[in-house]
């Protein structure tokens, strides 16, 4: 007797969780990844011993299961427990992110602390005068929290840049739970428990967790395809059948799909009604351009992550690998390396510009942020085309829309992870998307949709590296 097989579509966190699950459960799944490399936006591309991190990856979770799949990947050795270091770069200054009340009185100037304080308070005393909107757009949500004086310094223009769009065309639901408001606690007790704010990271980038992955995996019986393209996503009297680029067919009894949403909508056979279509095509994805670049001369730059809202930067965010970890760049190597990520919007090309224009503009941010072009010994580019999906609100209606749709006409189709359920969530909550999917699956009466759907500050309570 045959036994049917799921089929999971991509090899990021959250195909290779579902697969990691049914595994542990005596299923032998098939996985189709359509690039190269296991890890999706959480892969680490390398040449010769420079390792790259495409969007900066922190590891970080509520969930003792998720921690403890993670820790069953990889030897205690292999993680590292890095602190939190962030930072605003305006005007040459660097203003630590999250943002201090007291730096932001005195590092910009007494004349410019006091008129945040000032646009602050207004912001504060007209807030409590009214009810909270939570359709409220990430433009109104940042004016009410920050001040309008702060937020056009520090959030307007990054989000233009990061997202591709009109800060008041997005949804404030992803700031709640990503963007911290302002410390105003001085006390020494609210000052190390910031300075603590500490997460793990894998010694050799995000992409050495999803490669052990796909090994134990490869080691239950369990293979990853490869450059396998679904172009088709056939149902017919109970059984699934997927066709990749090549011609080559598989079959299942279940598909777990953590394609682009859109993209499995345009593949389904039959397709569904034209309504569905519509609102699938609506859906929009942000690309991201990381170029890292090794530099000789070693520079003073003590933070993970360096934000750019100002105009004098093309780039949107500067990543300084050696506060990730030394192991991304050969050993030995005793200069800075740095990683600029570019960020494209969903009607631009991933290649937006000729190789000589793209080196020269990171050129250009080289000498903004003050380092010697002479300085670089090494570049290297990473293209992520469906990086970030793009959401607000006639987005989400029509993700809901066709969630239900599915549902109710493909019972054991799941959509799993951030581009298959449309929706900005972190790696622990695609991982946790993908192991309800895996009960779902089993017939637990669980909704992988209830996953992350919490408005309040997500990394309050987290498990913390031990």
């Amino acid at each position: 007797m045959t036994v049917a097989e799921p089929l999971i579509i991509g090899a990021g966190p959250a195909g290779l969780t579902a697969a990691l699950t049914l595994a542990g459960m005596g299923v032998r799944p098939r996985i189709l990844e359509e690039t190269t490399q296991v890890g999706g936006l959480a892969r680490t591309p390398r040449r010769d011993q420079w390792r790259v991190d495409p969007g900066g990856h922190r590891f970080f979770t509520r969930n003792e299961t998720v921690m403890e799949l993670w820790k069953s990947l990889l030897p205690p050795d292999q993680w590292i427990s890095v602190r939190r270091r962030s930072a605003m770069l305006v005007d040459g200054h660097f203003v630590r992110y999250p943002l201090h009340g007291r730096e932001l009185l005195t590092q910009l100037g007494l004349w410019r602390g006091m008129r945040g304080l000032g646009s602050f308070t207004a912001s504060r005393m007209q807030r409590s005068a009214r009810s909270p909107d939570e359709s409220a757009s990430f433009q109104d949500w940042g004016t009410d929290t920050f001040g309008r004086y702060w937020y056009e310094m520090f959030f307007d223009g990054y989000v233009r840049k990061t997202w591709r769009a009109e800060p008041d065309s997005i949804t404030s639901d992803w700031a709640e739970q990503r963007i911290k408001p302002i410390h105003w606690d001085l006390r020494r007790r609210a000052q190390r428990d910031v300075e603590q704010d500490a997460f793990l990271y894998p010694r050799y980038g995000p992409g050495q967790l999803w490669e052990a992955a796909a090994a134990a995996l490869d080691a239950a019986g369990v293979s990853t395809a490869l450059d396998a393209r679904v172009v088709r996503v056939g149902f017919s009297g109970g059984t699934w059948t997927v066709e990749l680029h090549n011609g080559e067919t598989l079959t299942g009894d279940a598909v777990f799909s953590s394609m682009p949403l859109r993209l499995l909508v345009e593949a389904l056979d039959p397709a569904p009604p034209e309504r569905i279509r519509r609102l699938a095509a609506t859906l929009k994805h942000r690309g991201l351009v990381t170029v890292a670049v090794a530099l000789s001369t070693r520079y003073d730059m003590p933070y993970n992550w360096v934000y750019t809202p100002g105009d004098g930067f093309r780039v949107g965010r500067i990543q300084n690998y050696a506060h990730w970890s030394s192991a991304l760049a050969p050993k030995g190597f005793d200069g800075t390396y740095l990683g600029f990520e570019y960020f494209i919007g969903p009607d631009e090309e991933l290649r937006p510009s000729t190789t000589e224009d793209l080196t020269t503009t990171v050129e250009r941010d080289l000498r903004t942020l003050g380092v010697s072009t002479s300085d670089v010994e090494h570049v290297m580019v990473v293209r992520s085309r469906y990086a970030y999906p793009i959401r607000n609100a006639a987005q989400d209606r029509s993700v809901a829309q066709i969630r239900d749709y599915l549902r109710a006409t493909y019972p054991s189709l799941h959509t799993i992870g951030r581009n298959g359920m449309h929706r900005y969530d972190n790696q622990d909550h695609a991982m946790l998307s993908a192991m309800q999917s895996v009960d779902r699956y089993f017939g637990k009466n669980v909704d992988p949709w209830q996953v992350n759907t919490d408005r309040g500050y997500h990394e309050a309570g987290l498990l913390r590296p031990s």
